[in-house]
């Protein structure tokens, strides 16, 4: 009688299996690493991706896009480079280190992150800090940051034993049920790091611009006393009655203007209108509080300061050059033989490019606009002619 020990197939399958060819350990830790960070960018920008849906909120799709791709990256080397070391601490201190540059990437993209989009969009703009990373930002991204590194510490000194697992598991180079689960298990984690950072850091500059586009289209949509319709559902709608008028049909797009997430986490909300409307939102601490008009200090401002007569019918639009920039406008303001055309050119953030021309010579000037609580002419310069 043959034994069972003698036939090859049944000796072949009691052997250990060894690892797959191709699954080398750096190659699973890579693929990790990247499922790692796909999943913490999911969560720190997904929510941002589904408001785009909602509204048209100018560089937030930049600013998504260059953070997930900048967290997938360096999730990614982490992963790899603590694959290529058998010891356990210098996979930590990849982990560590990248770790540490994902939370400044995320702290800092949602305002140098924007600011450097606005420069690529619109060069005239170039080196002016559209947004700034101040003390408020900072604050956020270090108490978004104290979870995301000491979670992503946690998965990187789990990461060896797990990954050997997940070898030894492989089935002819594929991956198994257990395989999976094995690969996939921090991905929950990750995304909820993710989430905590979003929730810190995106989340208040995602809130404004969401609130006015639902005012602004519940607006239109309601004929009725907008005050009346506030005490009913307990939102502020009254913000938007006074500039209701102005915004027609038109389409538009928001943009993030002032930001001040301090203790009163005040945000400027800047919306354009196809039809010309210029309307500025206010958002305290996640309420709107109103929107007014917004062109008097450019338009009317600008105009006041080349004549150097100010705008004493509406003390709200005279703006506030400094010393040598008053001189400036108040010397070249001798070139215009009447009131002069202002038009805005653009709009990034809080800065503005405002152009006054002659409606007979064709001379002109343009000035930048810095500030919106006050309203500052930064700097101007002259122009060439239409």
């Amino acid at each position: 009688m043959r034994s069972v020990f003698s036939d090859p197939t049944v000796l072949s399958r009691m052997q250990p299996r060894a690892p797959a060819r191709g699954w080398s350990l750096p190659r699973l830790a890579l693929l990790n690493g990247f499922l790692i960070g796909l999943a913490l960018a999911l969560g720190a920008y997904l929510p941002d991706v589904a408001a785009l849906a909602q509204a048209p909120v100018r560089l937030a799709a930049s600013v998504a896009l260059m953070g997930s791709l900048g967290v997938v990256a360096l999730a990614s080397a982490a992963g790899w480079l603590g694959g290529r070391f058998e010891a356990l601490l210098p996979g930590v201190l990849a982990w560590a280190v990248a770790a540490a540059l994902i939370v400044v990437l995320m702290g800092h993209l949602p305002y140098e992150g924007r600011s450097l989009a606005a420069w690529l969009a619109d060069p005239r703009f170039w080196g002016r800090a559209v947004y700034v990373f101040d003390t408020p930002a900072q604050v956020r991204q270090y108490l978004a940051g104290f979870f995301v590194l000491l979670g992503l510490v946690i998965l990187s000194v789990v990461q060896g034993y797990r990954l050997e697992g997940v070898r030894a598991a492989l089935s002819r180079g594929r991956l198994t049920a257990r395989a999976s689960l094995l690969l996939f298990l921090p991905l929950p984690l990750a995304a909820g790091l993710g989430y905590i950072a979003d929730n810190n850091i995106n989340r208040p500059l995602r809130v404004a611009p969401l609130l006015v586009h639902d005012a602004f289209e519940t607006a239109r949509a309601y004929s009725g006393d907008l005050f009346a319709l506030s005490r009913e559902t307990g939102v502020n709608y009254g913000a938007v009655a006074g500039v209701r008028d102005l915004m027609g049909e038109a389409g538009y797009t928001l943009m993030l203007g002032e930001l001040d997430l301090g203790v009163a986490e005040t945000v400027i909300v800047v919306a354009h209108f196809d039809n010309g409307a210029w309307i500025n939102c206010r958002v305290l601490a996640s309420q709107l509080s109103h929107c007014y008009e917004a062109s008097g200090p450019y338009v009317q401002g600008l105009a006041g300061a080349l004549s150097g007569q100010g705008t004493p019918d509406c003390l709200a639009c005279t703006p506030t050059p400094d010393a040598a920039t008053r001189a400036w406008l108040l010397d070249h303001g001798r070139n215009f033989n009447g009131p002069p055309r202002v038009t805005r050119l653009a709009q990034w953030g809080s800065h503005v490019l405002m152009r006054a021309a002659d409606l007979a010579s064709g001379y002109a000037i343009e000035c930048f606009y810095a500030g919106m609580t006050p309203v500052r002419i930064s700097a101007c310069r002259e122009a060439p002619a239409e």
